[in-house]
């Protein structure tokens, strides 16, 4: 559903939930007949998927409002440059999905590879477009730490989009041209 133009999504377990709490309503009503079920049922409802959903929104508008800015300030890194001494730092993160999980609850969890290795990327909320596994995605976002855990880290993703094809690592292509150039040289000595 799109408000003002920004995307939001009502999470499916809030869905079910709504679901089943509008059945019991409908249940209770039609055993007692007693409108009260109604009358108090229905504004529930209502509430039980308004609220989520304008919350969502206001997020996300904070979120676009805040890209630019954020995308200036981030810089391309690979899965195994990024540490603990990262927290805060923005960056732009490159890989192919390998694993989702948190769907249901609307805050998904991506297993991203890169050629370095695999990094956690978490989103408070569905990413626009829906992206799953396989696609190959770039993510910008700020390094952040499982409170729980002070070594778990993981990129808190602001932006995730699909795109064609990753980047060439620059410094595998400069150590690539300078072995090719040290060939080229050595061949000519000969």
């Amino acid at each position: 559903m799109k408000i003002r133009g920004i995307t939001v999504r009502v999470p499916p377990l809030l869905f079910a939930v709504t679901v089943f709490f509008a059945a019991m309503c409908a249940m209770m009503y039609g055993s007692t007949k007693d409108w009260a079920y109604i009358y108090v049922g229905a504004p529930l409802c209502v509430l039980l998927i308004c609220m989520p959903l304008a919350m969502n929104y206001l997020t996300e508008k904070q979120v676009l409002e805040q890209l630019p800015g954020l995308k200036a300030r981030a810089k391309f890194t690979r899965a195994r440059q990024i540490s603990p001494a990262m927290l805060g730092t923005p960056v732009i993160v490159e890989g192919k999905i390998l694993k989702v999980s948190g769907i249901l609850m609307g805050k998904p969890v991506y297993l991203i590879s890169d050629p370095t290795g695999q990094i956690i990327v978490r989103r408070f909320a569905h990413p626009d477009p829906l992206v799953g596994v396989g696609a190959v995605v770039e993510i910008i976002g700020t390094i952040a730490r499982k409170i729980s855990d002070a070594n778990a880290i993981y990129v808190n993703a602001v932006s995730i989009r699909p795109i064609k094809q990753l980047r060439a690592d620059s410094a595998e292509t400069t150590q690539v041209s300078t072995e090719s150039q040290e060939k080229i040289h050595i061949k000519k000595l000969h």
